[in-house]
């Protein structure tokens, strides 16, 4: 990796260009696409709760056919999870995937100089 390549990378951190530009529509799709996964992270407890029922489940004096909660874990690892996700993490990510115009850095002679990203 190249000098000019780290201080890129460097530029973009300081600009607080965490996301790329968006062109494109599905660009947004797509890091909307990812948050879903992360928006709404399990609790401590909810984890204990998990393995509560994978632990119960498992036990075969309880249930010899097999885990029956193993559906229910699924799913609440997978859909109820995204369900009750925040709508106010997606909007803050919407907004911040919307460009804004530079702000001015004031100097302390009070001279405006255009600077990064707002």
């Amino acid at each position: 990796m190249s000098t000019h390549d780290n201080a890129d990378k460097i530029q973009s951190v300081i600009n607080d260009d965490l996301f790329p530009n968006v062109q494109h529509v599905s660009d947004v799709k797509q890091v909307l696409a990812f948050m879903s996964d992360y928006a709404a992270p399990f609790s401590e407890d909810q984890v204990r709760a998990l393995l509560l029922l994978e632990s119960m489940g498992n036990n075969t004096r309880l249930h010899p056919e097999g885990n029956p909660y193993k559906t229910i874990i699924k799913q609440i690892k997978q859909e109820f999870k995204k369900s009750v996700a925040r709508p106010e993490t997606f909007l803050r990510t919407i907004e911040e995937l919307i460009p804004k115009p530079p702000k001015p850095i004031i100097m302390a002679d009070g001279r405006m100089v255009k600077g990064g990203r707002g």
